[in-house]
């Protein structure tokens, strides 16, 4: 866990799930966002797959209320 001095708790939960998801990824992938061998395509696919998995997500919940 990486501690910042931020007078949030929240906040300080945010920056600990981006610090385990880069952890996550790393173990996954092994490499970090500071790859080179991707091109701007790829991370705009990457993003749009990933609010695709968001809808799903959502449009779940919605159901499930």
């Amino acid at each position: 866990m990486i501690m910042m001095m931020t007078k949030s708790k929240i906040l300080q939960e945010v920056i600990d799930d981006l610090v385990s998801r880069e952890k996550k990824g790393l173990e996954t992938y092994g490499t970090t966002v500071d790859r080179e061998d991707y091109e701007l395509k790829n991370w705009l696919q990457e993003a749009y797959e990933e609010c695709l998995d968001k809808c799903i997500y959502l449009k779940a919940a919605i159901k499930k209320l």
